[in-house]
């Protein structure tokens, strides 16, 4: 195949080919896995993409950067570590060439990872892995649910990935993977100063309103329409939340940011034969997401549950909730149970339940 042949155009972070590359190449090298393997590895990453092969060709660029060369090799100065490559690879796919599911492969890669150099490599996978979280539309590249909840898995935060590459990387993975992240992103999101107040029946209204604000632009491909308002019809009456809170004595607080604007809210409650506390409603408008709030709304009902003398704090989250998962594992809550409830009118609840002790 001449190179006049190729079917997508070159990578720019990837040597330019003027033939083409195949096993055979890295077959050459037998056992050498140092600077020329590395060249070779991004070579046939190049190859690969131009012929149109985009999962092949990541495969090649994850043996590149399956090597731990120092930073002062010369080959990384010609061609840094690739994470920039697969920013490009990724948001330049093209429909109809099969790129799998690099979201779930990352995710793979970086639980399941061996020796040699298993834990700098766990990390690099971790780091492709939030790249492509970011790039990838979660709806077609989904993470292995799955495996999360049979395994625990708890997805890493930016900052985790970050201090691990740091600790790790013997050739400036850190200072590399962020400049590939800030192409693809605006500057992490600062944590918002807030407050939660607990509220009385005269305020539920707002949380009626929030309600429904949340859950239409929330649940969409979680659940259906039809499911959407007819949850909402029968958990957000104001006379409904008011009648759990004289039956139950059940907790409703807004969740604030400066102005005083609320934009979230929580609802729990403590179990009657049991030292639990027990989550009903938790949710913030989508334009707050990410600045730390779900943490520090847990956080303070988890000092909650140990003003009422709780020993675990629990909740229910839909199963293809997968943002909110993420969220509560990261808070140190884990999985314990799958529960599918009939709540009428042909609806079902799918469900994990989670815990967290409270130390």
């Amino acid at each position: 195949m001449k190179h006049t042949e190729w079917i997508n155009p070159p990578c720019p972070m990837l040597p330019e080919e003027n033939r083409h590359y195949d096993h055979h190449d890295i077959q050459a090298l037998q056992h050498d896995r140092g600077p020329r393997f590395y060249e070779v590895a991004l070579h046939y990453a190049q190859s690969l993409w131009r012929e149109g092969f985009p999962a092949k060709s990541i495969l090649l660029i994850n043996r590149a950067l399956s090597l731990p060369l120092a930073a002062d090799e010369p080959i990384l100065a010609k061609w840094p570590l690739p994470y920039l490559a697969l920013v490009w690879i990724m948001q330049h796919r093209v429909e109809g060439q099969f790129i799998g599911n690099p979201r779930r492969h990352w995710q793979h890669l970086a639980t399941r990872m061996v020796e040699p150099n298993k834990e700098l490599r766990t990390w690099r996978a971790w780091a492709c892995w939030h790249l492509a979280r970011l790039i990838l539309p979660e709806a077609e590249f989904p993470a292995d649910q799955k495996q999360i909840r049979e395994e625990q898995v708890v997805e890493p935060t930016q900052e985790e990935i970050s201090a691990h590459l740091h600790r790790l990387s013997p050739a400036r993975d850190e200072e590399v993977w962020l400049h590939a992240l800030n192409t693809i992103q605006q500057q992490p999101r600062g944590a918002l100063a807030a407050r939660i107040r607990r509220i009385g029946p005269e305020e539920l209204p707002v949380v009626q309103r929030l309600g429904h604000e949340i859950w239409h632009a929330c649940y969409p491909g979680i659940i259906s329409g039809t499911q959407i308002r007819y949850m909402l019809s029968i958990w957000y009456q104001p006379g409904a939340m008011a009648h759990e809170m004289q039956a139950r004595d059940v907790w409703y607080a807004l969740v604030e940011v400066a102005g005083p604007k609320a934009v979230g809210y929580i609802s729990f409650e403590k179990q009657l034969f049991e030292p639990v506390l027990f989550i009903n409603k938790l949710y913030l408008l989508p334009e707050v997401h990410g600045h730390g709030l779900g943490a520090f709304t847990l956080s303070w009902a988890e000092d909650r549950a140990r003003e009422m003398e709780c020993k675990t704090v629990r909740l229910r989250v839909n199963k293809k909730n997968a943002g909110a998962i993420r969220s509560y594992l990261r808070a140190g809550f884990r999985f314990t149970e799958d529960v599918v409830t009939d709540i009428g009118s042909g609806f079902v609840m799918d469900d994990y339940v989670m815990e967290k002790p409270v130390p």
